[in-house]
């Protein structure tokens, strides 16, 4: 298995005594100023300097309402919704996630669109040696959309726009926010899918829905993994995978994962979820404010963004951080998920 490290310090001392003695049969009670509703406290803790000679990295990270801050925000609100001067310091604090991961290859949910990704570059990251790849979605609710910073040169980028039935019904349903670029990754031919799944992971109404935008986006890989081209598929699925559970222990209760991930012709071909390379109590993407109190809160994490790797690209792994490493109340809600590939 490649070696791992990871960057998680979780400071609520009862919870350590969780993680660290699973086999106890009568664990130590917790302190009783914890209660159980007691926040997390996160300390910037950086990933370490990347120095990882014949490597590329490549992360994925959910920006929470990346926009302007002006004109046509679409119907969903958020803090700094028609406020220019809030809209750049959420863009700010972006920044500084994007310099403390500094991937090569980071594709980005929730983004207004690809001037947005340019302000977010001249803003904060000009020496950083980025250039902004983005293709129009269509979600004309939220406004949202998938966009790409790279380091590495890409040949072509495009999107999805096919649709397929919804269940057993003749209704149709596609992929309202993805891109693809194909790229080479060293040696290795590749090609990066982003993509941003209809939210609600628990809500059965949105189960069917779900699993036609996996069955496009398996689709779509398993012709590229027939052209010879190494796949990786990552961001915001909105979803759990049930072969690796999550700091909660969720359960899907789509097969949005495992179809994904099936996409080859044969077993040997499956695409892995680099969620298996970090033990269960840092297996966590996401924070969802359940109770509206503004504090992050036990109970409210779970691991709903992934990244996928073809085998050719899975056997490169060098290193994987889940980087919990920001407060997300503060900053974005989601944290990144960072992979090192020896790709020479």
């Amino acid at each position: 298995m490649p070696q791992t490290r990871f960057l998680l310090r979780l400071v609520a001392p009862w919870l350590l005594l969780i993680v660290l003695l699973p086999g106890c049969s009568q664990p130590a009670p917790p302190p009783q100023e914890a209660a159980p509703d007691a926040a997390f406290h996160f300390e910037p803790e950086p990933p370490p300097t990347y120095v990882f000679n014949g490597g590329v990295r490549v992360a994925t990270v959910n920006t929470e309402f990346m926009f302007d801050g002006m004109g046509d925000e679409g119907q969903a609100s958020f803090p700094h919704q028609g406020d220019p001067e809030k809209a750049r310091a959420h863009r700010d604090r972006v920044g500084e996630i994007v310099r403390m991961i500094d991937a090569d290859v980071i594709m980005m949910e929730e983004v207004e669109d690809g001037s947005v990704m340019q302000k977010l570059v001249d803003e904060s990251l000009a020496d950083a040696g980025y250039t902004v790849h983005f293709v129009q979605g269509n979600d004309r609710f939220t406004g949202q959309d998938v966009g790409l910073l790279s380091r590495v040169p890409i040949e072509k980028i495009g999107r999805l726009d096919e649709r397929v039935n919804v269940g057993a019904s003749t209704d149709t349903y596609g992929v309202s926010k993805n891109m693809y670029a194909r790229l080479m990754l060293g040696t290795v031919p590749t090609t990066i899918v982003g993509l941003h799944f209809l939210a609600r992971p628990d809500d059965p109404g949105r189960k069917d829905r779900r699993e036609a935008q996996a069955e496009v986006i398996r689709r779509f890989i398993a012709k590229e993994i027939d052209d010879g081209r190494a796949v990786i598929v990552l961001g915001d699925f909105n979803d759990f995978d049930d072969a690796t559970l999550d700091i909660g222990g969720n359960q899907p209760i789509t097969d949005v994962l495992a179809r994904i991930k099936s996409a080859g012709s044969g077993d040997e071909d499956d695409l892995r979820n680099v969620i298996a390379e970090v033990p269960q109590s840092q297996r966590f993407t996401s924070h969802y404010d359940r109770n509206d109190n503004d504090v992050v809160d036990v109970g409210e994490f779970s691991a709903i963004d992934h990244i996928l790797l073809s085998p050719d690209l899975y056997r490169r792994v060098r290193e994987v951080f889940y980087v919990h490493a920001h407060d997300p109340t503060v900053y974005t809600d989601h944290f990144p998920i960072v992979v090192n590939l020896d790709v020479r």
